[in-house]
């Protein structure tokens, strides 16, 4: 965890140039079109955004009319949520900000959730991705809705079998455990990738239902951007990633997974 907050912390003030292309603004929009719909429809109503970093998704739920909780380990990306969130503070929303990670989140009431997201993998960053999840059933009240994207193993073992890691490759096939490699060795950390079957049954054990997962992209990736250039290509790219995404089948061509999951 905190080779994790160290890494954040210093590329939080850079994070959203890094991100600031047009498949990630692809990525990010088919993320929230998915799990739009689950959103709480009565007010007031309160949803969190787990792993928050810059607070792209926790302003989208305040501009859903949420009240928000802004989550994450690093302090630096708190601050970016901050200042992201300040212009929407104006419409009567309250905004919380908590500097932790989704294993200690004993700063968040018990049954204080109407929804929750955690968008930019935050489970796959936990050491104990079962605590976290027990501790996100304690937060999100009962029948509330839970949006995860996670790494998806399959484009890991893949990724390490291109670059010629396979014993790296069989690990991470064995055990789901790899390392977030950022450019500076004293910022590396463990991270966890899963496959679909794996999570479906871990989140059933801590108390919530499936109500269905996507891969993201299945189609369109980093290096098919130029398929995104005029607004025409991407409605049509739209449609096609929406035709496949919830297929099983699929899965395996996407480098993350989101699933949807109800607090029974």
């Amino acid at each position: 965890m905190r080779n994790n907050r160290k890494y954040h912390d210093r590329i939080a003030a850079k994070y959203d140039q890094v991100y600031d292309s047009e498949y990630w603004r692809f990525y990010r929009d088919l993320s929230w079109r998915h799990l739009k719909p689950f959103l709480p429809t009565h007010r007031p109503a309160t949803g969190a955004d787990l792993g928050c970093g810059t607070g792209w998704f926790g302003v989208r739920l305040l501009r859903a009319g949420l009240h928000t909780v802004f989550l994450d380990p690093s302090g630096k990306m708190v601050e970016q949520a901050r200042a992201a969130a300040a212009a929407e503070s104006a419409r009567g929303l309250t905004t919380t900000f908590v500097q932790c990670g989704l294993e200690d989140m004993d700063a968040v009431p018990d049954q204080s959730l109407d929804f929750a997201t955690g968008q930019g993998d935050p489970l796959s960053f936990c050491e104990s991705p079962e605590s976290a999840l027990r501790h996100l059933h304690r937060t999100i009240k009962k029948g509330g809705h839970l949006v995860l994207s996670v790494d998806n193993r399959c484009a890991g073992v893949r990724a390490l079998l291109d670059e010629g890691a396979e014993q790296a490759a069989l690990d991470l096939l064995r055990t789901g455990r790899t390392e977030w490699r950022a450019e500076r060795a004293e910022e590396r950390f463990g991270m966890k990738m899963f496959d679909a079957e794996e999570l479906a049954t871990l989140l059933e054990r801590n108390g919530f239902a499936m109500r269905g997962c996507i891969g993201k992209t299945c189609l369109v990736q980093r290096r098919h951007e130029k398929l995104l250039a005029t607004p025409e290509q991407r409605k049509h790219w739209f449609a096609a990633e929406e035709s496949v995404h919830m297929k099983a089948h699929w899965f395996s061509a996407a480098s993350h997974l989101q699933f949807i999951a109800q607090r029974k």
